[in-house]
């Protein structure tokens, strides 16, 4: 009798934990033709159809039911030392719909419709990383001939302030739009741009952000540019190559610096961008790397960087990586809890190990997503 009392009064005392851990994820869920599932653990949300159906579906399966959207922004302004500025941050924000392409416009209004959520927090969590320069990422792309699988292999740690909560609002998002490429996003409701992705033809890619005056070109900020994560989403939407993603961001008006780094099916380079240059900085010996400074004799005006030096011994080495490899240089330069995410794209399988959650990441079990199915199932 002692031991049904003591377990019923376990059951009783834990029921409640279990419930407030349940509503800080995202239930899984239909809505029209859209869906969010879980893959070991993962939320992986599909959305399907025009822009306005797109957004409704992200908008009623991750949106509505996100716990605390404006806590979650307000204590990432405290976080990084911009308490308070919520109203000047957004109006910056907004003066840069414009550049908005019309389709992402019309998509991120339906998802705040759809989601009850007021349609600023989505003009600053798509234009927040123009406005301020914050992460600490780091990147490896490994060419074929320096692979183990006979592939390219791109690994990226994704180190951002560890607000609480953001990790709640991460989740994959698969974009399957009409009349564009199929794309994940690696992302954090109610981010409809691309910091992290791979389309339906293995084009990869991932943004490390540069503060504009880091820049030798001295690049002001173009307020008539495109907002780069949506800028980046048009790549994937549009792209099969990373030679055609240069010629579609050349021609494109640029708001401000960063490093995007870039893998297809036959290998990758990283693009030193800002709204005057774009440098492309090719692999050497077979790898690539990336952290957070221009190297580039046209952009570099300083390049000491912990990270980078970590990872250079890679482009003098003989040895050929696989997945753990990549995955464990990573790990050498990893932010602890602020490396948030830790990932490896292999393009040719379409496919996406990914590790998630208090940081460092890399200590983390990656989960591994088979995206080219996601992209082609009916």
């Amino acid at each position: 009798m002692t031991r049904r009392l003591l377990a019923l009064v376990a059951i009783l005392l834990l029921a409640p934990v279990a419930r407030a851990q349940d509503v800080k994820r995202f239930p899984s869920g239909k809505h029209g033709a859209g869906e969010l599932r879980y893959v070991e653990g993962v939320p992986v949300l599909t959305v399907r159809g025009s822009p306005a159906e797109m957004g409704e579906q992200f908008g009623a399966l991750a949106v509505k039911p996100a716990p605390d959207l404006d806590g979650l922004i307000h204590r990432f302004l405290e976080d990084t030392g911009q308490k308070g500025r919520y109203p000047l941050v957004l109006a910056m924000g907004t003066r840069l719909l414009p550049g908005f392409p019309t389709h992402h416009r019309t998509e991120m209004e339906a998802c705040a419709k759809a989601g009850n959520s007021d349609l600023g927090r989505h003009v600053f969590a798509n234009t927040v990383a123009d406005l301020s320069s914050g992460m600490g990422c780091s990147t490896i792309v490994v060419e074929p001939e320096r692979s183990k699988t006979g592939t390219p292999l791109f690994g990226r740690n994704f180190d951002w302030t560890p607000t609480r909560g953001i990790t709640e609002h991460t989740l994959v998002a698969v974009y399957r739009g009409t009349g564009k490429r199929a794309f994940a996003a690696v992302t954090v409701s109610p981010i409809s741009g691309v910091v992290s992705g791979m389309n339906d033809a293995g084009l990869c890619l991932t943004v490390n952000e540069i503060h504009l005056r880091r820049s030798k070109d001295q690049a002001a900020f173009n307020w008539k540019g495109t907002p780069m994560l949506l800028a980046f989403r048009r790549v994937l939407e549009e792209c099969k190559t990373v030679a055609e993603a240069e010629t579609v961001l050349r021609a494109m008006e640029r708001t401000t610096s960063c490093c995007l780094t870039l893998c297809d099916v036959s290998g990758g380079a990283v693009f030193e961008i800002t709204p005057k240059t774009l440098a492309v900085r090719p692999a050497e010996n077979g790898v690539c790397c990336c952290t957070n400074h221009f190297r580039t004799d046209d952009l570099s005006v300083g390049n000491k960087c912990w990270r980078f030096d970590k990872l250079a011994p890679l482009y003098t080495a003989e040895a050929k990586l696989g997945v753990t490899d990549v995955f464990a240089r990573l790990d050498e330069v990893n932010q602890g809890k602020a490396t948030l995410q830790s990932m490896v794209f292999e393009p040719r399988a379409r496919v996406l190990h990914f590790a998630h959650g208090e940081g460092p990441a890399t200590k983390l079990r990656p989960v591994r997503l088979e995206l080219g199915k996601l992209f082609d199932e009916k």
